[in-house]
């Protein structure tokens, strides 16, 4: 019973404290000034007895509570929404689309503060949000280095209505992003490595191209009728079909056969940036682009899908050399051999 009244009397200081915590105050300067005036008018109205400075001073501290009121409702029920639009690459600018919640009452006068891990980022000031509506801004950012892009919080600050108090709130996020590898431009004779696009190469055996007839032979049952040439066919009096030459598929197998520095240190993210540009120069010119590493096994591949994988695969080197696949390992993937490192060193000045 006495634990149970001790902890209904200390009721209304918990409360405070948790306001307190969840909702931090600050004094501005024209709100440090206007709460010493008020404590001045309260003084003098004592002293004095005057009842004109009672009621200027019913009306300062109104005004207080009033501002309190107002300013708090601005960040109650204030949710925002992180969308990362495209790719991001590492020393270029990314932008996010946020989209802003406001529950019951207006969002008046608010900074949105997005905090990320490692990274210094300016606040985005809301003028105004309706209430139980949706706001859309688009926020610019620029990540330093590959990896996973953390969002720990958000912070909501307002000094709504009248500036005396700027009052805070900061909610915990666990939202993340990859940043892809720097890119850095390539000179002419890496860029012309891949030669020729692949579609118009031949390989020299039958299959699905669609470039060069490869051979004519005769019909078989349950073939389709559109690879059948009619006009030979017209002419030798039965069916004869037509075979296209496939085309070659080999590709680019960029090579590494260790990591020449530790990935993270200056060098070592050199180099990680070298190999992706190095793939990306090698998609523009259409060439099926793949990766052998320690921990990385892609095939050459001509897809965005596979490039993508490959660039991950370079955002997240760390942690495939903890955790690597369970394809990684046994012999590479087919294609040219393209030694990286040998390159690297031949272009470094």
């Amino acid at each position: 019973m006495k634990e149970r009244a001790l902890r209904w009397a200390s009721s209304p200081w918990r409360a405070l404290r948790w306001l307190m915590l969840t909702r931090p105050i600050r004094f501005t300067r024209f709100g440090l000034f206007y709460v010493l005036f008020a404590l001045a008018v309260g003084a003098a109205a004592i002293n004095t007895g005057n009842n004109l400075l009672y009621l200027v001073l019913g009306l300062l501290l109104g005004f207080i509570i009033v501002s309190g009121f107002l300013s708090d409702s601005c960040l109650w029920g204030l949710e925002t929404r992180w969308t990362l639009l495209g790719a991001g690459y590492a020393g270029r600018s990314v932008v996010f689309e946020c989209e802003v919640v406001k529950g019951w009452f207006p969002a008046v006068e608010v900074a949105v503060r997005p905090r990320f891990a490692g990274l210094d980022s300016p606040a985005h000031l809301l003028y105004w949000v309706s209430g139980r509506s949706t706001h859309t801004f688009r926020y610019e950012l620029t990540p330093r280095r590959r990896g996973w892009l953390r969002l720990e919080s958000v912070q909501y600050r307002t000094r709504f209505p009248f500036g005396l108090f700027e009052k805070t709130h900061s909610a915990r996020r666990t939202d993340r992003w990859i940043v892809l590898p720097e890119l850095h431009p390539l000179s002419f004779s890496l860029r012309a490595l891949g030669g020729s696009p692949v579609g118009y190469q031949a390989s020299h055996r039958p299959g699905a191209g669609g470039a060069l007839p490869f051979l004519f032979r005769d019909y078989r049952e349950g073939e389709s009728t559109r690879h059948i040439h009619w006009k030979l066919s017209a002419k030798r009096g039965q069916m004869i079909v037509r075979e296209m030459e496939e085309e070659s598929e080999a590709g680019e197998l960029l090579y590494v056969a260790r990591w020449p520095h530790e990935p993270g240190s200056e060098q070592g993210e050199i180099f990680i940036s070298f190999v992706a540009s190095l793939a990306f120069a090698l998609y523009e010119r259409e060439r099926p682009v793949g990766l052998a590493a320690p921990g990385i096994q892609l095939a050459p591949s001509r897809s965005a899908g596979q490039l993508h994988r490959l660039l991950r695969s370079l955002a997240l080197l760390e942690e495939l050399q903890r955790h690597p696949a369970s394809d990684s390992s046994g012999a590479p993937p087919d294609g040219r051999r393209l030694d990286v490192l040998a390159l690297w060193r031949k272009e470094r000045p």
